[in-house]
């Protein structure tokens, strides 16, 4: 998926995404440090705008590694 064709982000998922960027130099954010960075106290909802942003195209994940998040030019 190209990002021209990328679904549009909600204003918190845009959030996620600038949160993640800024923080993505050598490696991926936490979940936590994500959750954190939207003042999210529920993990469990930063992680949803986690899996949002990947399935939008705008992350991707790497499996079993942690930190594993890398934001897709």
């Amino acid at each position: 998926m190209t990002h021209e064709t990328r679904q549009a982000l909600t204003p918190r998922q845009q959030e996620a995404f600038d949160f993640i960027k800024a923080n993505a130099c050598l490696y991926g954010p936490t979940v936590r440090e994500v959750a954190a960075g939207m003042s999210i106290r529920n993990h469990n909802a930063a992680a949803r705008h986690i899996e949002q942003l990947e399935a939008k195209g705008y992350i991707r994940r790497i499996p079993n590694k942690a930190r594993g998040i890398e934001v897709i030019a």
